[in-house]
């Protein structure tokens, strides 16, 4: 199964119909979250379920919620997570480890949104699950120790590769097939050194044994 969570954050309508249209499966699930179900309607997305405290949603899109076939959540809008960490949790109970699951929506807007949303991605490496961010110039993924993340430079999301440790230091990071290659190195942030490395060989491969790393995919403008 494919997961995609639409959530309340800015969408480029191409670059998502084109995104969604080329990793979707035939068993896919489609979760909009308050705001997200706008979007999904300019996508001519119909979601599977709804989930929100619809408190940023107009009383015109609150009827079309209303009377939609999907199955609505609703949430008390007194909460201690956001309508994007509980529309995770419900694609996390309806999957398993071999499916994806790419949150589209995470990013523009508030910054403390798009670093909670990035927190997320941690929340699914615990639970075992492939869970991705994207926009219309990154695709956003956490990888956690002893892992290795391959990357192939004819199908790489963009031109850049980006990592950063997350929460604590990372130790044993190994970059190769890299312009700016790493061996056993430790990354305890607080610099830029990581930043904008590119891929010059056919794979490139990301190693870490100790710690989490952000990595990011990006591109300076849609490709």
């Amino acid at each position: 199964m494919t997961v995609f969570i639409i959530a309340g954050g800015t969408i480029q309508q191409s670059f998502a119909k084109s995104f969604i249209e080329k990793r979707k499966e035939r068993d896919n699930l489609y979760i909009a979250c308050d705001k997200g179900f706008e979007a999904c309607l300019a996508l001519n997305l119909q979601p599977n379920i709804i989930v929100g405290d619809f408190d940023s949603v107009s009383d015109s899109f609150q009827k079309i919620i209303d009377d939609s076939t999907a199955k609505v959540i609703r949430l008390n809008p007194v909460k201690d997570d956001t309508d994007t960490e509980a529309a995770l949790n419900i694609a996390i109970r309806r999957t398993n480890s071999t499916d994806s699951i790419y949150i589209l929506g995470a990013t523009g807007g508030r910054i403390d949104h798009l670093l909670g949303n990035i927190s997320l991605l941690a929340m699914g490496l615990i639970n075992d699950r492939k869970v991705y961010i994207a926009d219309e110039h990154n695709f956003i993924q956490i990888i956690g120790q002893a892992s290795v993340l391959e990357i192939d430079r004819e199908g790489q999301f963009g031109k850049y590769v980006s990592v950063f440790p997350y929460m604590e230091k990372a130790s044993g990071v190994t970059m190769s097939g890299f312009k700016y290659p790493l061996t056993d190195a430790t990354l305890e942030g607080f610099n830029t050194l990581t930043v904008s490395n590119e891929i010059v060989e056919e794979h490139a491969t990301i190693e870490i044994k100790s710690g989490y790393l952000i990595v990011c995919e990006s591109m300076d403008s849609c490709e």
